[in-house]
């Protein structure tokens, strides 16, 4: 399946932390892969956020949760979409995105 799941995550990086160590000051980005999901599962995610079906990433931000077709989806798929939203916080969100994996056989 080459839809990817990951969970970005914007922490507070304390201007005194940067002055030891040497880094900027500011928020960072984690990006945390949460799993994979598959074609049917995102056609559906999009549809319901109105997104464009031919758009190869988005984001899902806590406001856009509810609007999830939980119910309709594939059981492998909820399970992974739920594990996520489980941990998103004012501070995070769901990414979804295409991942194209050649194979050369």
């Amino acid at each position: 399946m080459p839809w990817k799941l990951y969970r970005f995550k914007y922490e507070d990086y304390p201007e005194y932390s940067a002055r030891i160590t040497g880094h900027y000051a500011g928020d960072l980005l984690i990006i945390e892969e949460e799993g994979e999901l598959s074609e049917e599962a995102v056609k559906l995610i999009k549809s319901a956020l109105g997104i464009d079906e031919n758009t190869r990433a988005f984001d899902i931000e806590v406001r856009d949760v509810l609007r999830l077709p939980i119910k309709e989806l594939p059981e492998k798929d909820r399970k992974v979409l739920l594990e996520a939203a489980e941990k998103l916080d004012s501070e995070s969100k769901l990414h979804i995105e295409y991942r194209y994996q050649p194979t050369f056989d």
